[in-house]
């Protein structure tokens, strides 16, 4: 697959959690070995899973495999609880065969390798399972909780979609709030502060991720994912590409000469349309029913648009539309529309006919797409082979060095990555005592006085000590360099939160605690608020 350093991460993960750190922000080994806050910005929940795996003792190989099928697991087990939940048993198993049969789903993992984006859309289904549980005048406490756990975690799976996700709930939010105040309703105002809750509250529950991430930007070359190879604006779906697109395992370009596909599959473009003719022809299935379709038919035409060239003018006044990157990211969210709009299909359905109807039509939906959930090609190779030196620190690294400081040299084969943090010369002794990704202390002895350069990449946050005296270091070209008195030195250096990692955590935990008077205290809250509304 495309990004294939899974399993890098998950070894740098277990690395950083069995030596204590909490939450993990910073690694030593990728980053050609200069080490870098890669958790600070890159979605890190599934590298948890994975992480804790091998912390208790599967080997990371193992462990990244099982965190890639728990993430597609996830997706099927969400999708159905939501859509049985709306459609019935029936419905809930075809819009789960749609889901996890879904063209895009095979993308993700075999060709791209997007494993955070995997992660992010299967929870996707879980955070509409709570909203319409929120929606609901008899479980709105359990709603809230639901849709607040399964956004935060989106947001901790994949950046991007996080953002995506959580501005859509705050947009639909805002328009509900309008339509309350035009046409006076309660409900509909009451609908748009419960949206709102769901939206501040996920972004405080994250917010010890994504503050940091903002804040810190600048010190990294991070505007390096979104160069000439990664502008929206050439990479655009034709619309003939959602219908039919021919299968690999390379990448995406302008025009309509792609090296992957884009489809959306026939059985599940017929789907919809007979979805929509039922939807049209009949409105006796109520009309909180009927308004949801509707919801859901105006999200995937807004969706699918989006995907194409005629929608650039909105792109381009989309904030941060940039960091997107790819208009096609929006097929993950578009597979969940698709995949409900499906259940309708079977919608108070329970007849042996509809039982038949299931078996034919899933089955052939399963029969069809198989065959596209299977790797390029396959290879032997032992999995304690990752974790050694040049696959973590040159060629894992090579896959995501964005997060580095902007000038610090990149090396160009394996002799150039660093081996040792700090490096002694005929001139300097060093002797390591210990030595993690946020801390490390040595015993130096200089001929004479001098400046050392440390083989690392500085960020703020990191503070270095030389005889117990704080020193103020030298940064040039992304590296510090600290003064060596003449003798011995004993240089301390730790990593420690900066101010917007302790804010964030601050507001992470105070959300958290929210959350917990919620569930213990939710419904009482609510039937308060009503009473006295009233």
């Amino acid at each position: 697959m495309h990004d294939d350093a899974q399993v890098a991460r998950v070894i740098v993960m277990a690395h950083a959690l069995k030596n204590g750190q909490f939450p993990v922000r910073m690694v030593s080994d990728l980053g050609y070995g200069y080490g870098y806050p890669i958790f600070n910005f890159y979605g890190p929940l599934p590298y948890y899973v994975g992480g804790v795996l091998h912390v208790i003792g599967i080997d990371a190989l193992t462990a990244t495999k099982i965190m890639i099928g728990l993430g597609m697991l996830i997706g099927s087990l969400s999708m159905y609880f939501c859509s049985s939940f709306i459609f019935g048993t029936l419905g809930g198993i075809f819009s789960t065969i749609l889901f996890t049969f879904f063209p895009y789903r095979a993308v993700q993992v075999y060709v791209r390798g997007a494993i955070g984006e995997m992660w992010a859309v299967s929870l996707l289904p879980l955070v509409l399972f709570g909203l319409v549980r929120l929606i609901q005048e008899n479980s709105k406490t359990k709603g809230m909780l639901i849709s607040i756990m399964a956004l935060s975690a989106v947001i901790l799976s994949h950046t991007v979609l996080g953002y995506v996700a959580t501005g859509s709930i705050m947009v639909v939010a805002c328009v509900l709030f309008v339509f309350s105040t035009i046409g006076k309703r309660n409900d509909l105002r009451h609908m748009s502060l419960s949206f709102f809750s769901v939206g501040l509250l996920s972004l405080g529950v994250t917010a010890f991720f994504w503050l940091p991430a903002i804040v810190d930007m600048p010190y990294t070359n991070v505007y390096k994912v979104i160069g000439k190879t990664a502008e929206y604006t050439d990479h655009y779906i034709c619309i003939s590409q959602l219908w039919d697109s021919l299968w690999g395992f390379g990448g995406s370009a302008p025009g309509c000469l792609d090296g992957m596909s884009f489809k959306l599959g026939k059985l599940h473009i017929l789907s919809v349309i007979v979805s929509l003719g039922l939807w049209l022809s009949t409105k006796m299935h109520g009309k909180r029913m009927y308004s949801f379709m509707g919801v859901l038919f105006i999200s995937l035409v807004t969706l699918v648009f989006l995907t194409l060239q005629i929608s650039q003018p909105v792109w381009d006044r989309i904030p941060f539309s940039s960091f997107i990157q790819y208009p096609w990211r929006l097929l993950g969210p578009i597979g969940v529309c698709i995949a409900l709009i499906g259940g309708y299909l079977f919608y108070k359905k329970n007849s042996m006919l509809a039982y038949i109807l299931l078996f034919v039509f899933g089955g052939s939906i399963i029969f069809f797409n198989l065959k596209l959930f299977s790797p390029q090609y396959l290879y032997s190779k032992p999995a304690e082979s990752f974790e050694n030196f040049e696959e973590l620190r040159f060629r894992a690294s090579q896959v995501s060095d964005e997060y580095l400081p902007k000038d610090i040299k990149i090396p160009e084969n394996p002799n150039q990555v660093i081996s040792e943090r700090v490096t002694g010369s005929e001139f300097i002794h060093v002797k390591k005592i210990r030595e993690t990704e946020i801390y490390g202390i040595y015993e130096i002895t200089s001929i004479g006085t001098q400046s050392l350069k440390l083989n690392m990449a500085y960020y703020p946050g990191w503070t270095y000590r030389i005889n117990n005296q704080k020193m103020e270091p030298e940064v040039v070209q992304g590296e510090p360099s600290v003064i060596l008195s003449s003798g011995a030195n004993l240089l301390e250096m730790r990593f420690s939160d900066t101010i917007e990692m302790k804010i964030g955590n601050g507001i992470s935990f105070i959300a958290l605690w929210v959350i917990i008077i919620l569930m213990i205290y939710g419904k009482k809250i609510i039937r308060y608020y009503r009473h006295t509304r009233l």
